[in-house]
């Protein structure tokens, strides 16, 4: 055990405080004079005579006595010095003489730094000698496990895994320095010997600690951009006081990341950096979530008392991360308190939530976690003409549709660790929603009649073992699975308003699933100061399945396979503690398509000095399965997972290049992401009376991020704007002729502007957030593409009252989500029926209106 003890010493209080009475006492200046003259020599005043008197004890415990009884400050290898007994029976006039005489002949030295004693091994007897240092760093107070820590140690940066392990290996010294850091946590700053299985605990700056040691109070509140280029680690703690549901804290903080698409309100199908829905990758706890319907972003498909760290990958991205051509959204959740039971309670007026922990056996605990809406989110069902003409609505919509939305999920997760250091869990998932809207309306001679009906299952899980092993090397295996089930029934009925007449009836029933097995193996060597080497394997599947019937009658019945195998390599090479290269490779096998994908990784970043660093990265990127998109002559899209078969459907390719540049200084973040993306394999289906048709295509996507933050003791206030420009290119069929050229993508909105700020007021917090979006582009094929349907405008704001009391924690407020009740467009929720030859019918499902929100949290 390693043992550092740094005491004040009190002897001069006396002194000191007859030096404070000078002012007041003429007759003691004489005796003032003499007290500063004997200054130079007080320390042979208060030099104590040392006695040592042992027999056959062990060589710490000794030096433990001198600690205890002579305010002695030492820092030693508690276990290399209990290798060693000693007999000793005199006395020493000092320290310094007493610790040189323990020490004498054997493989110690004796240092002193700042009035420290330091013992370290002898360099000559231990040059080719291997010390290891690994640990594992841990909350506090809960003993969670804080993944991907930021570590520097003797100057060299590295990330813990998942379950917050790390390892270390030098050759000249048994000392290794530490920097230690986790966003929302205090830093800590320290000394530490060789070690196996150290345990750091970081303290949350939301919390009161009486003392720390050799820990600074800086910390980082809501976000760090400043490790890797492309790449957020967000904390999940701020988005508990931003304004919205706090059943979607979660997306609360998500949405307003810079190149994170906010206006369109997709809550669960993240468009980032102008990918193509279904190209960016949410997993929780090593399983992929393909997302709920979550008709707005009230309710998030991740339970906010669950998830735990959140960490967004924008683009160019390592080897390890595969799949996915668009983003990455790696969230892992929460293992429960190894201590005591814990009770968490949420209650808002649209839903509940609740999570429970208690602990099993010794070192293991279980959590429980669930949300149900028990009042209708948006009432009952309605069908209504836009009431607000702010944003320009009446110009574009003839029908506002309010649905009937019920949502429910659960959490289970069983997590332990051993007495070597060895984490492993079972996480399960399961989640359900259902949403049915139905409208009647008249438009010309026409009477409309329609209804939509959709459900959605998803499950998941997944069960995860790590081990450190002797050598320092960690390993790790993970088994996933997990699903999705959607089931959509459209009707609608055309009649003539006159006499009843039918003029069209439609009635389509859609079941699309999508399932994903997989198993992962990750070994990472144990870093230098020069090498972190990590390595891996595994298999992934995908099916899915596609069924559809037409007025009874069935059209569809498709079901596809992909089965992968892969691996990959990547190891970071510091050139200099702040040079650093990370060359990394890929390969996915496709067992169905016997084709190998070769993706080759690069990324560097130099650290310019403690304020400012710059970072770049270039990467290939392959994706198997596909969200497709389905359009009709009105422009109307339809989403369905399908399986890339390397023809009609090919596996999309990506290459991104990324550049970023980061400054801080006095809690002043200014964060810049430059960033380009292209894009080949876009599969487009056409559904029209001709039939259905298969077109092929590529994208592009350029821009720049910019976020600009900063925090003032308990207070923050962060702004952030994205300049995208989204093309895509199809070949088009003009008059026999075939065009191919680049324009805007659906997706595509050239600007987003972002505010956020928090202001703490004793046990009061103020929150608002303003979102601004220039508007996407019509999908109607005959409108213009160069012009924008709507801008986006989002006003919420929110107070919070906490109170703390020793054995509960109480939390209530008021949020209100779009204060201004602007009407907005939803991505993805606007449909246009043709009635008459040139009449159409705009139905429109409502964005997130005024939405006043009371909550009551409480935990134990």
């Amino acid at each position: 055990m390693f043992v550092k003890l740094l005491k004040l010493s009190t002897k001069n209080y006396h002194q000191e405080r007859l030096l404070c009475n000078k002012r007041c006492n003429k007759n003691l200046f004489s005796l003032v004079i003499f007290f500063f003259l004997l200054l130079p020599f007080n320390h042979l005043f208060a030099q104590q005579a040392i006695v040592l008197k042992v027999n056959n004890q062990s060589l710490n415990k000794v030096i433990t006595t001198l600690i205890d009884n002579y305010d002695i400050k030492l820092s030693f290898n508690d276990d290399k010095l209990s290798a060693y007994t000693v007999s000793i029976n005199r006395s020493f006039s000092s320290a310094e003489e007493a610790l040189n005489f323990l020490l004498k002949g054997l493989p110690f030295n004796l240092e002193k730094s700042n009035e420290v004693f330091i013992i370290t091994s002898q360099k000559a007897a231990t040059s080719n000698k291997k010390f290891l240092l690994t640990g594992h760093v841990l909350d506090g107070i809960n003993q969670e496990s804080l993944p991907f820590t930021s570590i520097v140690i003797n100057g060299y940066p590295l990330t813990t895994d998942l379950k917050g392990n790390f390892s270390y290996s030098a050759f000249a010294d048994s000392l290794f320095k530490l920097q230690v850091s986790y966003l929302g946590y205090y830093k800590l700053d320290t000394i530490v010997g060789a070690s196996s299985n150290l345990t750091i605990p970081l303290f949350q700056n939301s919390i009161k600690i009486e003392e720390v040691v050799l820990t600074s109070r800086s910390t980082d509140k809501a976000a760090n951009t400043n490790y890797s280029s492309g790449n957020v680690k967000l904390n999940r703690n701020v988005g508990e006081d931003l304004p919205g549901s706090s059943d979607n804290s979660v997306y609360n903080i998500l949405r307003l990341q810079p190149g994170v698409l906010a206006a369109g309100e997709q809550a669960n199908d993240l468009i980032i950096w102008g990918s193509y829905r279904g190209q960016t990758k949410v997993s929780f706890d090593g399983f992929t979530i393909f997302g709920l319907k979550n008709f707005n972003d009230n309710i998030g498909a991740i339970n906010p008392l669950m998830a735990k760290d959140i960490t967004v990958k924008k683009g160019g991205y390592g080897a390890e991360q595969g799949d996915r051509v668009g983003g990455v959204v790696d969230i892992n959740g929460m293992e429960g308190s190894g201590n005591a039971p814990t009770l968490n309670v949420g209650v808002n007026n649209l839903t509940i939530n609740a999570s429970a922990s208690t602990p099993l056996f010794k070192n293991t605990s279980l959590v429980l976690a669930a949300r149900q809406t028990y009042y209708n989110l948006y009432n009952s069902y309605s069908a209504s003409q836009p009431s607000n003409n702010r944003n320009g609505v009446r110009n574009l919509v003839d029908l506002t549709i309010k649905p009937d939305y019920v949502f429910k999920d659960i959490n289970l997760k069983f997590s332990g660790r051993s007495l070597t250091g060895d984490h492993y869990y079972l996480s399960l998932f399961s989640g359900n929603d259902k949403l049915d809207a139905a409208y009647l309306t008249t438009e010309g001679r026409v009477r409309v009649n329609g209804s939509n009906n959709e459900e959605n299952k998803q499950a998941g899980g997944a069960a995860f073992y790590n081990k450190i092993w002797k050598n320092g090397s960690i390993s790790s295996v993970t088994l996933a699975s997990s699903g999705l089930n959607n089931n959509d029934l459209s009707k609608l009925n055309l009649t003539q308003e006159n006499d009843g007449k039918n003029i069209r009836t439609v009635a389509d029933l859609t079941n699309n699933t999508i399932q994903e097995q997989s198993l992962k193996f990750t070994h990472k060597l144990s870093s230098t100061k020069k090498y972190n080497a990590l390595t891996g394997f595994g298999y992934i599947q995908n099916r899915t399945t596609l069924l559809r019937d037409s007025l009874n009658i069935q059209t569809t019945n498709e079901e596809n396979y992909s089965n992968r195998l892969f691996t990959f390599l990547e190891s970071p090479y510091f050139f200099t503690p702040n040079f650093k290269v990370i060359p990394g490779i890929r390969a996915d096998f496709d067992l169905g398509l016997q084709k190998l994908f070769i993706q080759p990784r690069l990324s560097a970043s130099y650290k310019f000095d403690e304020q400012f660093k710059m970072t770049a990265s270039w990467g290939l990127y392959r994706q198997f399965i596909a969200y497709t998109g389905e359009t009709d002559d009105e422009g109307n899209y339809q989403y369905r997972w399908t399986v890339s078969n390397g023809t009609s459907i090919p596996v999309y390719k990506a290459q991104h290049w990324v550049l970023d540049a980061a400054y801080e200084r006095n809690r002043f973040w200014i964060n810049t992401d430059i960033y380009y993306k292209y894009t080949t394999g876009v599969t487009r289906f056409i559904q029209n009376a001709q039939g259905r048709r298969t077109i092929l295509g590529d994208g592009r996507s350029f821009g720049l991020d910019i976020l600009i933050k900063k925090e003032f003791k308990t207070n923050y206030v962060w702004m952030s704007y994205s300049l995208n420009n989204t093309q895509e290119r199809f070949d088009k069929r003009i008059k026999n002729i075939v065009i191919s050229e680049y324009e805007r993508a659906p997706q595509d909105q050239r600007h987003e502007l972002k505010f956020a700020g928090l202001i703490n007021f004793s046990s009061f917090f103020l929150s608002a957030n303003y979102v601004y979006g220039s508007g996407f582009r019509s999908t109607r094929p005959t409108d213009d593409p160069s012009q924008n349907q709507l801008a986006y405008n989002r006003f919420d704001t929110a107070l919070t009252y906490k109170f703390n009391a020793k054995k509960y924690r109480l939390q209530t407020g008021l949020s209100i989500l779009n204060l201004f009740n602007t009407q907005n467009l939803k991505a993805g929720n606007f449909e246009r029926i043709p009635t008459e030859q040139l009449q159409t019918v705009n139905i429109y499902s409502q964005t997130v209106p005024f939405t006043p929100t009371i909550f009551l949290n409480f935990s134990l």
